[in-house]
């Protein structure tokens, strides 16, 4: 179990990231989650709501279905790109330091991190 106390108690920002690893491993889970699973959601609620519009077969309730569809699809694709610009800006402005810890926000699913990879300059 993480140590609070002991993680303070720290000399290198690599072993920061090991010992926050099973943390960075939630916060990648959440991050995938947001990114994949939102825009997945948001896309099928659209379709089922103008299935349901065209299945009544009222041109406006179909011409509102299709404004939300659009709605929601654009909301998508901007849940999508607002995850993915963050990590590329920190990418870009952030030090090397924290590489290891982002590569397990970045692919939790695979989260290892490796001290002597970081150490030595290898990613």
């Amino acid at each position: 179990m993480l140590n609070l106390i002991n993680l303070l108690d720290v000399d290198t920002p690599q072993q920061l990231c090991e010992s926050l690893e099973p943390i960075l491993k939630i916060v990648g889970i959440v991050v995938w989650g947001i990114k994949v699973v939102v825009p997945i959601v948001l896309i099928i609620v659209g379709m089922l709501d103008l299935a349901k519009a065209v299945g009544e077969k009222s041109e406006d309730k179909i011409k509102e279905a299709q404004n939300k569809l659009i709605k929601r699809a654009i909301a998508a694709v901007l849940v999508f790109l607002v995850v993915t610009f963050v990590s590329l800006l920190m990418g870009l402005i952030g030090g090397t330091d924290y590489k290891a810890c982002m590569d397990c926000v970045n692919h939790p699913f695979s989260c290892s991190i490796d001290l002597e990879g970081v150490n030595s300059g290898e990613s």
